[in-house]
């Protein structure tokens, strides 16, 4: 079911703790650019001090991906750990920016390379009736990619998520939907998803968490290890003829850069090998933009803790 405007509870302690989170962050909102920033990286290394489990789960994310070449072996695992978290802090600042005030505080900060794959897809979509489906990850600042594409673009986007609890969900909705854009949660919406592909709309979502077991995920390669990856995206691309394009979101300093890489396009009789070798050709892209930027990417998210071995693992606890 599509969430398009408000977040609506009957508990009156939800209620008060989002109103009283709101007021908090805009009190945020109210400092200079600069500070905002540096507040939330200071709450970003706070976080990698205090949340042990996440530590310990962002370090051998990190430790493993080096191991099999993944990432430079030059590289400061422990360093790279604290500045992947200071880098979130800077991104929920932002977001709280974005929540409050909406894209038109980050004019001038961003920049989109590879921009004419989108600018392609897009109007092959409009010309043919084809759906379009934006693919992104949790690198850099993927909340203002989903504002800023659908403003420069030109398009409304229908922003597809995992609900993650009430207040969660209020604040996300909250933010997603400023500029009159949509929100569907996975959990019942594979109908919804298909009637806006199927009408020539745009979908946006995420692949690089970890799949369910038994559900929509598959064992494929991600940076050297086999992770349980969604094949969603692609499944919806291969019924709907819908174009997938990838985006990554990289940060430098302030600014932002929104990468666009080359579109797919689902062959005419697309089937399930095409979704599965398309889907492991998204992982090797992604795991090479985390390659160039590795202190960008979620690393705290444990992608692979649902195959063997993986729970028994000190290093994820």
């Amino acid at each position: 079911m599509a969430q398009t405007e408000k977040f609506q509870t009957d508990n009156i302690w939800i209620r008060l703790g989002i109103f009283s989170l709101l007021a908090l962050t805009w009190l945020l909102t109210r400092l200079p650019r600069s500070w905002a920033l540096t507040l939330g990286a200071w709450g970003g290394r706070l976080f990698f001090v205090l949340l042990r489990r996440r530590r310990r789960v962002t370090l051998g994310n990190l430790t493993r991906a080096q191991q099999t070449g993944a990432l430079e072996p030059s590289l400061n695992i422990p360093q790279t750990a604290a500045r992947t978290f200071a880098k979130l802090g800077r991104t929920a600042s932002e977001c709280f920016y974005l929540l409050h005030h909406g894209v038109g505080h980050f004019q001038g900060h961003w920049q989109i390379p590879g921009q004419e794959s989108a600018w392609e897809a897009l109007e092959i979509g409009r010309r043919e009736n084809r759906g379009v489906i934006f693919l992104t990850a949790h690198i850099g600042n993927w909340e203002l990619s989903s504002r800023v594409l659908p403003l420069y673009f030109n398009f409304k986007i229908y922003i597809v998520g995992r609900t993650q609890g009430p207040v969660a969900d209020a604040l996300l909705i909250r933010i997603r939907t400023r500029g009159g854009h949509s929100v569907i949660f996975k959990d019942g919406g594979a109908r919804a998803m298909l009637k806006i592909l199927r009408s020539g709309g745009v979908l946006g979502t995420l692949f690089d968490q970890s799949a369910l077991v038994g559900g929509e995920g598959v064992p494929l390669n991600f940076m050297g290890r086999p992770a349980l990856t969604t094949l969603a995206p692609l499944r919806l691309a291969a019924k709907t003829g819908a174009l997938v394009v990838p985006i990554f979101s990289r940060r430098a300093g302030a600014d932002h850069y929104f990468e666009i890489f080359p579109y797919l396009t689902p062959p005419a009789r697309a089937d399930q090998d095409w979704a599965l070798s398309s889907t492991q050709a998204l992982n090797d892209l992604l795991a090479g933009f985390i390659k160039k930027y590795p202190d960008q990417w979620m690393w705290g998210h444990r992608r692979w803790k649902s195959l063997e071995g993986i729970k028994a693992d000190p290093r994820y606890f």
